[in-house]
Order: C-alpha cells, then structure tokens, then sequence
C-alpha cells in the first residue's frame, strides 16, 4: 500500500515539473514574439512631373514611330520658335459675261510671333508690328493669328483663326490707267477661321515635322502621298465709300458689300523632302482640295444671293531649314488660294506668308540621354 502510494505521490510531482516547464516556454515564447521589432515600409513618392513626361513619350512614340536610318526622330521635350512674317493678301473681283475685273492687294505685313511645342502639341501667336501703338484699323494685314497644332510622323491637325485690316492699293481695273493716280483703299477687311487635318501615308521613311514643324530632321530625301480634309470660315468685306476719289468710277458688278462662305474640303497630295546635305533640308507640298461650299454674297442692302456648290483651292508649303536636333533656323513659304463664284461674279482670294524662323529643343528626354559613367575610386 505504501508502494502505491509513493508511486502516485511521485507521478504527481512529475506532472507539477512537466507543467511548469510548458508554462515556461509558453511564457518564453510570448516574451519573444514581444520582443520581435516592428518593420517599417517606406512608400516612395511618386514623381507627377515623371509620370506625365512618361506618359507623353509613349503617345509621342506610337505617332512619331519611324525608321531611324530615313528620319531623326524629336529628342526633347520642349521646342520654342521665334518667326518673322511677311504677309500679304491678295483679291481677284471677276464679272463674268463682261470681261471685266479689278485687282485688290493688301499693304504687306510684318508680323512678329512664335510657337512653343510640347512635345507633338503646340500653340503658336503672332501680331502685326504695324499695329502696335497705333489706332485699331488703321494699317492692314494679318493684325493677330493663333494656331493650335498637332504636329506628328502620322498625322498633322492645325485650328487657326487671324484677321486682315483696311489698308489696301487697287492695283487693275480693266480699262483703266492707273499710273499717277492714288489707289490706296481702307474699305477691305475679312476674318478667317479654318481647320486642316492630314494623314501622312509613309510616314516610316518621310517626316512631315522635320519639314514644317521642326521637331524632327529627316537623315534621307524622301516623300509621301498624303489626304486629310479642311474646313474653312471667311468673312470679307468690302466698303464701296472708302474707294479713292481718283478712281472712284468703277462698274457696280466688280463690286458687293458682304461675302461669307464656310467651305468643307477633303483634300489629296504629294510631299517631298530633298536632304541635300547633313542637317539641311529642301521641301516642298502641293495639296489640292475638293469641297462644297456655302455662300453668302451680298451685293446691296436687300440683295443677298445664297450659292451652294463645289469648290477648288490649292495648298502649297515649301520650306529651307537646318537643323541639328537641337538648334533650327530657315525660311517658309506658305500659300493659300481660295476661289468660289455666282452666275455673274467671282472671286479669288489669296494669302501668302514668308517666315524667318530660328528656335531651339530643350530638356532632352529620359529615354535619349546618356548613362553617366560611375568613377571608380582610387
């Protein structure tokens, strides 16, 4: 009996032990896991400027993509451009039937203005020198232009709108000398606002920037067919009391008081760049357009004849530049010819521009800089 008992008493004291040796690990591992110090994640910031940039280059790359043997493609950010611009504006009134015409030339322009581009978009601002400081209306030319552009190897997308002043000089009449005689006339005035769009068909091998936007430089001569489509606002006026006294004896069918037209043009060309030495570039564009439009000629008080019809008109750019990817300079030529008519009467209208253009690309993108070389410690 008292072997049982020992025996009992003893397995009782070997529990005891064994329980306080879990109690201690527990206690162990809970003092551990306490013990364990907290991480800390650090979130890095996120760089806005970086991510639109980036942004940016991807767009720019899908519509600029091209191959790098024929075009250099843009490798900066930025573009900003200084033009000097002389325009003139140039009229054509027809009577049909009577053989008989006059001829209206604006006073030419000096228009100071420029553009700045990120990357394939830009926005361009000119403003006649002749006007500053000076009453409103009292010179002629292009008083204020705006452009916005799209301006890529696959498309090309300009909305502008300028205005033309009053000072002008009758240069022909039929069946009039006008030597000697004072043919300055302040009663032409018009407004226009258009839209282009173009889609560059070989555009992997011809780079429409590099001719006329100055954000790429072509490395071999090349050209491409291009179609797009146009549309076209016009305003003009004509203010028979303004006409000089010493010619003021002019058939009444050259003349009207209104003509407002809006024209919607699909348009189909040729282009053409010719490198004729490393960083130089000669080109040249003939775009023709066929389109309908709308008229509004007004000939009297209560005389507003409407005319709705086909129209024809002719595009023509050409452009001389240097360019070594980062600084630019050359001269433009750009021409726009209008023509619309009604039974009895038409009219031609022409604006033709010649800018001097320098500029400069700025803020090399991440992806054409070069890796800095790490120095090795001595």
């Amino acid at each position: 009996m008292r072997r049982i008992l020992w025996i009992v008493i003893g397995m009782m004291i070997a529990s005891g032990a064994h329980a306080c040796d879990v109690d201690s690990l527990i206690t162990d591992q809970r003092d551990t896991t306490l013990q364990v110090p907290e991480v800390v994640v650090e979130k890095k910031k996120k760089n806005v400027f970086k991510t639109i940039t980036g942004v940016m280059d991807r767009i720019t790359n899908f519509f600029m993509g091209c191959d790098t043997t024929y075009i250099t493609p843009q490798l900066y950010e930025f573009t900003a451009q200084l033009e000097l611009s002389n325009w003139n504006d140039f009229y054509h009134m027809q009577a049909y039937g009577q053989s008989k015409s006059m001829d209206i030339m604006s006073e030419a322009s000096t228009v100071l203005g420029g553009y700045i581009y990120w990357s394939i978009f830009g926005y361009g601002y000119s403003v006649n020198l002749r006007d500053v400081g000076v009453r409103n209306g009292e010179y002629n030319g292009t008083g204020r232009r705006q452009t916005f552009v799209l301006n890529t190897g696959r498309i090309f997308a300009e909305y502008y709108t300028f205005n033309s002043g009053k000072t002008a000089r009758i240069t022909h009449i039929t069946g009039q000398d006008l030597k000697g005689l004072n043919t300055r006339f302040r009663g032409l005035q018009s407004w226009c606002t258009g839209l282009n769009f173009s889609y560059i068909f070989n555009h992997k091998h011809y780079s429409w920037p590099a001719a006329f936007g100055e954000n790429a430089v072509q490395r071999k001569s090349c050209g491409s067919w291009k179609a797009g489509f146009t549309y076209n606002n016009q305003r003009i006026s004509l203010n028979a009391d303004e006409l000089p006294e010493d010619i003021s004896q002019i058939d009444s069918t050259l003349l009207f008081n209104h003509v407002d037209y809006t024209d919607y043009a699909i348009n189909f060309g040729y282009s053409y760049n010719w490198v004729f030495r490393r960083n130089c570039l000669l080109a040249i564009s003939f775009t023709p357009a066929l389109g309908y439009r709308k008229s509004n000629i007004t000939e009297g008080d209560n005389d507003r004849l409407r005319l709705e019809n086909l129209s024809t008109d002719l595009f023509t750019k050409a452009s001389l530049f240097w360019n070594n990817t980062h600084y630019f300079a050359g001269v433009m030529f750009e021409l726009h010819t209008y023509h619309y008519r009604k039974r009895n009467f038409g009219l031609t209208n022409n604006y033709g521009t010649l800018k001097f253009i320098v500029g400069l690309n700025f803020l090399k993108k991440a992806q054409y800089k070069k890796p800095k070389s790490k120095k090795k410690k001595k």
